[in-house]
C-alpha cells in the first residue's frame, strides 16, 4: 500500500487511546530476555480478549522459532516442523506447504530479511516450490502489498511462470479446463476422494480429483503473475495471457465444481476403478470447499453464500471445538488407519486442522468485507466466535493448558489427535495475518487508500488497538475503540 498525506474520510465515531502501547512493558511481558528481538519487528496488539491477545504473541515467538539460518548462500528460511522430518527438502529442513501462511505472517515483521529470504529460497534450484499445492506466487505479492516495495515480486517474476507452467505441463486436464491433484499432494491425506477411491481400505495415497484448492491456488498465482508483469511494465502479453488464465479458472471452477446439492464447492474425481467414476462428485462437504473465498476467486453470488450455513452448524461442519474438515454423515467419519506406534497418524476425514481454520478464516473475513450478497448466512459474531475458538486451541490440553499449537485436533474435545514428538508448536497455520487483517480489519490493497474494516464483535469485545505497524502511515491506525467502524486513509 501506498499513502498520501491527506485524511480523507474518519467517520469513526470511537474513542482513539491517551497512549501508545508500551512496547518495553509488552515484549517483556511476554518475550522476557528475548524481548530486544521483537521491539522494532513486530507490530504491538491488544484487546479485551485476554487469549486472543496472548496467542497473537505466541504466535510471533512461533514465527521467530521457525526461521533457521541456512547460511550466506540464503539467509533465513522458515520451517513448518522445528524438528527434521524425513519428507522435508534436505539438507535445509524446509518443505513449501505452508509457504503461503509464513509469507502472509512475515509481511508483518518489519524486519523484511525473513520473507525475501524465504520467498526467493522457496524458488531456487534447492527448494521443491511443487512438493505440495501452493500459492507461492500470490503470497509474494500479498507481500507487495503491504510493504509497497515491488523489487521482491519482480525479481522472482520468471520463477513464477516456471512453476505456474510446470502445474500446467502435468496437472491440467485441457478437456476439463482445470488443475487435478492427488489429496496427499494437497497436504490432505485420507480425504474423501482418497478414502472412497480405495473403497475404504485405506487413504494415504490415490484419489486424484478436481479439486477447489489447487484450482484456487492457480487462479490466484495466475493474477498475482499478471499484476506483477504489469508493475514491471512492457509485458502486456504477459499480463494477457495470465489474466485470461486466470478468469477461465473462475468461470470453470464455479460452473463446474459448485454442487446444488451439497451447496458447496466439493471435488469431482480425476480417476475412475471399481470404486469412484471419473467426473463423479465426491459424497460429501469438506471444509477445502471454503478455499475459492480465501483467494477471492469467487463472484457475489447468494446461492454460494448457501455453504456457509454449513460451516456453522454444529451436527456438519461446525464442530464444538474446532472446524471439521469432513462432517459426521460421512460414512468413514474420523475413522483411523495409519499409526505410528500408538499415536495415529495424520488423517482430514474430519480432525479439526489449524491449516484449513486459517483458510476458512480468511474466507469468512472476505465475505463479511466484501461479498454483501453472500454473506446472508454469517456475521461478525460468527468471524469472533470462530476465531476465538480457533484460538483456543492453542492452549494444548494435554500439557496443562501452555500455548502449544499442534497438528490437529478432536473438534468434539478439543484435544490434540496426532501427538507426535514434531507436533509441538507446529507452524502449519497462521494467526497474525488474522488478526491484521480480520480481526482489526486492516485491508492491503494496490491503490493509495488505507482501508479498515474491523470484524471484531462489539457484543464480546470491549475494545482493541494495533500499532507499529509496518508501514509509517499504517500507525495512525492505532486506535482503542468500542467498536471500530470503517475508516478510510487516502
Amino acid at each position: 500500500m501506498r499513502f498520501s498525506a491527506t485524511l480523507a474520510v474518519v467517520p469513526l465515531g470511537a474513542r482513539l487511546a491517551q497512549a501508545a502501547l508500551d512496547v518495553d512493558a509488552i515484549t517483556e511481558k511476554y518475550f522476557g530476555n528475548d524481548a530486544p528481538w521483537y521491539k522494532n519487528r513486530i507490530p504491538l496488539f491488544e484487546s479485551s480478549d485476554t487469549e486472543i491477545t496472548d496467542v497473537y504473541y505466541y504466535r510471533w515467538n512461533l514465527f521467530r522459532t521457525h526461521q533457521r539460518d541456512v547460511g550466506t548462500k540464503y539467509g533465513y528460511i522458515t520451517t513448518e516442523f522445528i524438528d527434521n522430518v524425513s519428507w522435508q527438502t534436505q539438507p535445509w529442513a524446509s518443505n513449501n506447504c505452508a509457504a503461503i501462511f509464513h509469507l502472509s505472517e512475515g509481511r508483518w515483521c518489519r524486519d523484511p530479511r525473513f520473507k525475501q529470504d524465504h520467498a526467493t529460497f522457496m524458488y531456487s534450484a534447492d527448494s521443491n516450490p511443487r512438493q505440495y499445492s501452493e500459492s507461492l506466487a500470490d503470497g509474494v505479492w500479498r507481500n507487495y502489498l503491504v510493504d509497497g516495495d515491488p523489487a521482491l515480486a519482480i525479481s522472482l517474476l520468471d520463477d513464477m511462470q516456471r512453476v505456474y507452467n510446470q502445474w500446467v505441463g502435468d496437472h491440467f486436464d485441457e478437456a476439463k479446463g482445470l488443475f487435478w491433484i492427488e489429496p496427499i499432494a494437497d497436504a490432505t491425506e485420507y480425504t474423501i476422494s482418497s478414502i472412497d477411491v480405495s473403497g475404504g481400505y485405506d487413504g494415504f495415497f490415490g484419489g486424484q480429483a478436481f479439486r477447489p484448492t489447487i484450482n484456487t491456488y492457480q487462479y490466484a498465482n495466475a493474477r498475482a503473475i499478471a499484476k506483477t508483469a504489469a508493475l514491471k511494465g512492457g509485458l502486456d502479453s504477459v499480463v494477457e495471457e495470465y489474466n485470461t488464465r486466470a478468469q477461465n479458472i473462475k468461470d470453470t471452477l464455479q460452473r463446474d465444481l459448485w454442487n446444488s446439492t451439497f451447496e458447496h464447492f466439493i471435488d469431482r474425481y480425476q480417476v475412475n476403478n471399481e470404486n469412484v467414476t471419473y467426473w463423479d462428485f465426491i459424497r460429501g462437504r469438506e471444509l477445502a470447499g471454503f478455499v475459492p473465498w480465501a483467494h477471492d476467486l469467487l463472484d457475489d453470488d447468494a446461492k454460494f453464500g448457501e455453504a456457509w450455513k454449513h460451516a456453522l452448524n454444529s451436527e456438519e461442519l461446525g464442530g464444538l471445538f474446532g472446524l471439521r474438515t469432513v462432517e459426521p454423515s460421512y460414512e468413514y467419519y474420523m475413522r483411523v488407519w495409519r499409526y505410528e506406534g500408538t499415536h495415529t497418524e495424520c488423517h482430514w476425514n474430519g480432525p479439526s486442522w489449524p491449516y484449513q481454520t486459517t483458510q476458512v478464516l480468511t474466507s469468512l473475513a472476505n465475505v463479511l468485507d466484501h461479498y454483501p450478497n453472500t454473506a446472508a448466512h454469517i456475521t461478525v459474531g460468527d468471524y469472533t466466535r470462530l476465531l476465538k475458538q480457533y484460538a483456543n486451541q492453542h492452549y494444548n490440553k494435554h500439557y496443562g493448558n501452555i500455548l502449544d499449537v499442534e497438528e490437529n485436533y478432536d473438534p468434539d474435545t478439543g484435544e490434540p489427535i496426532v501427538g507426535l514428538g514434531r507436533s509441538h508448536h507446529y507452524f502449519h497455520s497462521g494467526y497474525v495475518d488474522l488478526i491484521v487483517t480480520g480481526f482489526v480489519g486492516i485491508r492491503p490493497r494496490e491503490d493509495d487508500v488505507l482501508e479498515v474494516n474491523p470484524l471484531a464483535d462489539p457484543s464480546s469485545i470491549s475494545y482493541y488497538r494495533i500499532g507499529s505497524l509496518i508501514r509509517p502511515r499504517l500507525t495512525a491506525a492505532s486506535a482503542r475503540t468500542n467498536y471500530g467502524p470503517y475508516l478510510r486513509y487516502s
